[in-house]
């Protein structure tokens, strides 16, 4: 069985943006670069945002 709780962090998980969001990671980010460009919203699973 593949991915994680959403509501249940799991910090140490290798790869976990992969296991909490699939392939939507690269979207994610350049939203976030749009919306939160100093992420000033972020929390232990929270997703980075892109590097331009």
């Amino acid at each position: 069985m593949d991915g994680a709780y959403v509501d249940l962090p799991n910090v140490p998980m290798q790869d976990g943006e992969s296991a909490y969001c699939g392939d939507n990671v690269d979207r994610l980010r350049e939203i976030k670069v749009k919306y939160d460009p100093h992420n000033v919203f972020q929390y232990d699973q929270s997703i980075p945002p892109a590097s331009h």
